[in-house]
């Protein structure tokens, strides 16, 4: 059975520089393991929308260093309103619901890695945390 293993909280910097964590919080994309790793997106803010009509991504292999920002750029695009190359590739995907880099790259846009270079720099300017998933009690 799959399961979610970690999450990304997206937002703001609460307290002084951040120091009190995240508030408030726009949106989580959940981490999905299983047969094949996997991402999807939680939103806290009703004002935000995700890419066309995707509903998943699917990185290239487990814990590829291009997921969360392929995840981010699918599910939190707002920040990339300026990348040239987003509007071809919202045209391109249509009604996509699933964005598999794995088992089906031949179904990526081809603007799309022209895109993921131009979102890069915007990424690494994001307030993004991360927590992974454990237990606490009854295993």
């Amino acid at each position: 059975m799959s399961g979610f293993s970690r999450f990304y909280v997206f937002g703001g910097q609460g307290g002084f520089e951040g120091a009190d964590g995240v508030n408030p919080i726009a949106l989580m994309i959940l981490q999905g393991e299983g047969n094949r790793q996997w991402f999807e997106a939680l939103y806290v803010d009703p004002e935000l929308s995700r890419l066309g009509a995707v509903q998943t991504v699917m990185p290239a292999g487990p814990d590829h260093p291009d997921g969360l920002l392929d995840a981010t750029i699918a599910f939190f695009p707002q920040p990339f309103a300026e990348c040239p190359s987003l509007a071809a590739v919202r045209d391109a995907l249509g009604e996509t619901e699933c964005l598999d880099f794995d088992a089906a790259p031949d179904k990526i846009p081809a603007a799309w890695a022209e895109l993921r270079e131009q979102a890069r720099p915007i990424f690494a300017g994001l307030n993004v945390w991360l927590a992974d998933l454990v237990p606490i009690n009854g295993t």
